[in-house]
C-alpha cells in the first residue's frame, strides 16, 4: 500500500511540474518540465524506496505550486498551505526551511504592489507553525526545544574534519559508518570530549558546530579547497550513494533504470536554463532558491539524496534550456544557436568532469547485509564476493563473508575470510572471534584460546567471544 501511495503521489508530482513550468515560464516550458519527471529515472528510483526523500520533493512541490498560485491570485488560503506543506518538507529535509527566508520576502513585496502584502503573512504563518509544533513535541517527549531535527552538528562535522577529504559522506574515526550507530557514536564522543553525561541532543548538535569550526580554523586552507570541490559534485553526473545505490540496482536488478536519463544528461541544460532565467527575469525567484539550496547543502556534504531534494527546480531549468534551444533554432537564429549550444557544451563538461571516482564495493556489502537480514545466506556470500572483487582491502567485506559462510556451513570459506580479516586488521574482534570458534570446532583448543583472548581484549563486551573461551578452556581441561 506504500508503494502505491508513492507511485500514485509521484504522478501527481508531474502534474505539479508541469504547473509550476506553466505558470512561471510557459505552456511549452510546463510540458518538458512534466515530461521530465515522469521519465527521470533517479527520480522513479527514490520513488520505489520506504525512504523520506521522495515525500519531502513532493511535499516542496506542492508548496511551490501553491506560492505561485497565490502569487498570480493573491489568496492568503493559498499562501497559509503553501507555508503549512514548506513546514512539512523542512521535517523531511532541514534545508527546505530556508525558503521561509527567500521566498517570503519576495511574496510580501510583490503583493504589496496589489494592496495584498497581508495575504503573504499566512505563508509565513502556515511554516512558522509546523515548525512550532515540532519544536512543542520535542519538549514535550524530550524535554529539549528542537525545531526539527538534532543532526545538524554532527553532519556539519562529517563534511568538514580534517580527515574529510572527498567532499561527500566521510566518518571520523570514532564513528562507525552505520545509521544504527552514528548517532550513538557521536553521542558518546561528545559525552567523552565534555566528561558529561546528561547532554541534550541540541547541546550534542552546538558541541560538533564548535568542534567543526575548531578543524575549519585549524585548516582553513582545506576547508575552502574542499568547499569548493563540493560545490562543484553538486553539478556533477555522479549520483553519490549512501546506504543505497542507484548503480547497484541498475547493474543487478533494473534493466529500466539504465535506459532513463539521469543528472548526466539535464545537469548542462539545467545550468543553461538558469543563466536563460536570470535574463528574462522571470526564473529570479526560483533560480535564487535553487542556488540558496546549492550553498546549504555544500556547507555540508554532497549525497545523491540531498541533491534530489531541489531536483524539480532542476528539471524546470532544464526544460527552459531545452525550450530555448528548440526556439531559437526555429527560428534560425544561427548566431544565437551557436553561442548557447556552446555555452552547454562548457556546462556539460563541467557536469561530466571525472571529479570521483565512485565504487560499489559497499553498495554490494550493503545489500549483502539486506541478505542476510532476509536470511538468504548464499545470496549474502555473492554480494560479499563481489564487494570484495571491488575492493579486497576492507576487512568487515571478510568478516561478514566469513560469518555468512559459517550460516551455510562452509566453514573453509570462513576460515580462509577470516584470515584474510586478520592479515588486513589485526585487531578486528569480530575476525578474531570466528577464527576462534572455527578453531574450537576443529579441536585446536590453543589457537582458539588466542584468538577469543584477542578478540575480548579487543570488545570485552563480546559475550559470545566469553561463551566459547568457557568451552575453549573445558576442552583443554579434557585434554
Amino acid at each position: 500500500m506504500i508503494y502505491l501511495i508513492q507511485v500514485l503521489l509521484g504522478a501527481i508530482d508531474c502534474l505539479l511540474l508541469y504547473r509550476i513550468g506553466r505558470n512561471v515560464f510557459s505552456g511549452r516550458v510546463g510540458l518538458i518540465s512534466g515530461f521530465l519527471g515522469a521519465v527521470y529515472g533517479p527520480l522513479i528510483f527514490y520513488q520505489a524506496l520506504l525512504i523520506k526523500t521522495f515525500l519531502g520533493i513532493f511535499l516542496f512541490d506542492l508548496s511551490l505550486y501553491l506560492l505561485v498560485l497565490s502569487f498570480r491570485s493573491p489568496s492568503w488560503v493559498k499562501g497559509f498551505f503553501s507555508g503549512i506543506f514548506l513546514g512539512l518538507a523542512s521535517l523531511v529535509r532541514d534545508n527546505y526551511l530556508l525558503g521561509l527566508f527567500w521566498f517570503f520576502p519576495w511574496l510580501y513585496f510583490r503583493l504589496s504592489k496589489f494592496g495584498q502584502r497581508r495575504r503573504a503573512l499566512g505563508f509565513a504563518l502556515g511554516v512558522i507553525l509546523i515548525i512550532f509544533l515540532c519544536g512543542l513535541r520535542n519538549w514535550v517527549v524530550g524535554r529539549d526545544f528542537v525545531l526539527t531535527t538534532s543532526q545538524a552538528g554532527q553532519n556539519f562535522y562529517i563534511g568538514n574534519h580534517r580527515g574529510n577529504l572527498t567532499g561527500s559522506y566521510y566518518a571520523p574515526d570514532f564513528v562507525r559508518a552505520n545509521p544504527f550507530f552514528e548517532e550513538e557514536d557521536f553521542r558518546r564522543e561528545a559525552e567523552k570530549r565534555l566528561g558529561r553525561k546528561d547532554l541534550k541532543p541540541s547541546e550534542i548538535s552546538r558541541f560538533w558546530f564548535k568542534e567543526t569550526f575548531k578543524e575549519i580554523r585549524a585548516e582553513p586552507g582545506l576547508f575552502f579547497q574542499r568547499l569548493g570541490l563540493k560545490l562543484i559534485l553538486f553539478w556533477n553526473r555522479k549520483e553519490i550513494a549512501d546506504n543505497v545505490s542507484i548503480y547497484l540496482f541498475r547493474r543487478e536488478f533494473s534493466y529500466l533504470l539504465r535506459f532513463l536519463p539521469d543528472f548526466g544528461w539535464l545537469g548542462g541544460l539545467a545550468l543553461l536554463g538558469l543563466v536563460i532565467g536570470f535574463y528574462q527575469r522571470r526564473g529570479v525567484v526560483l533560480g535564487g532558491f535553487l542556488i540558496i539550496y546549492w550553498l546549504s547543502i555544500s556547507a555540508f556534504y554532497i549525497f545523491a539524496r540531498y541533491r534530489l531534494g531541489i531536483i524539480s527546480l532542476v528539471l524546470v531549468f532544464s526544460a527552459l534550456g531545452i525550450d530555448y534551444l528548440i526556439q531559437i533554432f526555429l527560428q534560425r537564429n544561427w548566431r544565437n544557436l551557436g553561442t548557447s549550444l556552446g555555452i552547454t557544451a562548457l556546462f556539460f563538461l563541467l557536469v561530466w568532469a571525472p571529479i570521483l571516482q565512485e565504487t560499489l564495493d559497499y553498495a554490494y556489502y550493503n545489500l549483502g547485509n539486506a541478505y542476510v537480514r532476509s536470511g538468504d545466506y548464499k545470496k549474502a556470500i555473492e554480494s560479499y564476493q563481489k564487494a570484495i572483487q571491488e575492493n579486497p582491502q576492507v576487512a568487515k567485506f571478510w568478516v561478514n563473508l566469513g560469518m555468512a559462510g559459517e550460516r551455510v556451513g562452509d566453514y573453509s570459506l570462513s576460515f580462509s575470510a577470516y584470515l584474510r580479516a586478520v592479515e588486513l586488521e589485526p585487531d578486528n574482534a569480530r575476525a578474531h572471534l570466528g577464527l576462534g570458534k572455527i578453531f574450537y570446532m576443529r579441536g585446536e583448543f590453543e589457537q582458539a584460546e588466542a584468538h577469543l583472548k584477542k578478540a575480548l581484549e579487543q570488545e570485552p563486551g563480546l559475550k559470545s567471544a566469553r561463551i566459547y573461551l568457557e568451552l575453549v578452556k573445558t576442552g583443554l581441561r579434557k585434554k
